[in-house]
């Protein structure tokens, strides 16, 4: 499979690629200061295989996907050598419209990078420039706390609305009793994923801030709930599909088994 890359350095052009690539208009650059992968997470080492011999050594990778993806970067060590790897979120959403024109929901946003714990390559000043270009982007010395809430929001947000093919995030309202379930379990789940990373805050401050995600979503079809109406794969492997690689975790398995069912 080849993965197309944008004028700007973005692989991957579905929704989030283009949505990355509408923030970085203006004269297409023949130097990138980092290559960014916007790519399924179950895609990203097809990807980063396929674009490592393409680009020199200092150039930076900035990862942009949905779920847990570093056990992919750590089996590709040895073929990424010391090439600097970025760790990277954004809460930008996007979609594809009937008519193949894009709709960026960028309000309110914010896009970061950094690496995945301390002592790494501190980014150039072209890599910060890049950055931002996209909605609040922030450079993060180490980005795991940051991708470890996103987990959780989308383990817990994604995988209901998929399982139960939701139309809106609204929708997750109604099932509150699941989602709380699913949130315990998630929490838990995290602590084995990030057994060394001490919290900041509190489960009952990170239950609310993930409510206030959904009410900002409400109206918004979830992405991979638009996946399973498309019937196309899902990131569940990289959410849900974590708990199978431990005991216990019962909500977890049951949602991720109903996704992989109707998938």
């Amino acid at each position: 499979m080849t993965h197309q890359v944008s004028p700007h350095a973005v692989v991957g052009l579905g929704a989030l690629g283009r949505a990355l690539e509408s923030f970085l208009q203006g004269t297409p650059t023949e130097n990138p200061a980092a290559i960014l992968f916007a790519v399924k997470a179950f895609d990203l080492e097809a990807a980063l295989r396929e674009h490592e011999a393409k680009w020199p050594k200092e150039i930076p990778f900035v990862t942009l996907c949905n779920g847990y993806i570093w056990s992919v970067i750590a089996k590709l060590k040895p073929i990424l050598k010391d090439r600097p790897i970025r760790i990277g979120m954004t809460t930008i959403g996007s979609t594809i419209k009937s008519d193949g024109t894009i709709e960026v929901f960028s309000a309110g946003t914010m896009t970061a990078w950094g690496n995945w714990g301390l002592s790494k390559p501190r980014p150039s000043e072209g890599e910060l420039r890049l950055l931002r270009r996209f909605p609040k982007g922030q450079w993060i010395d180490d980005i795991r706390p940051h991708i470890r809430q996103k987990w959780i929001f989308n383990t817990v947000i994604n995988t209901l609305a998929a399982a139960h093919r939701l139309p809106d995030n609204a929708t997750l309202k109604k099932h509150r009793d699941e989602a709380t379930e699913i949130f315990a379990e998630s929490m838990q789940l995290a602590d084995k994923i990030w057994p060394d990373l001490p919290w900041d805050i509190s489960g009952e401050d990170l239950s609310k801030k993930l409510w206030d995600v959904v009410n900002v979503t409400a109206r918004n079809e979830n992405s991979m709930a638009r996946d399973m109406r498309l019937n196309r794969p899902t990131e569940s492997a990289y959410l849900a599909g974590i708990a199978e690689q431990h005991d216990g975790f019962p909500g977890l398995k049951r949602l991720h088994s109903l996704i992989a069912l109707k998938t």
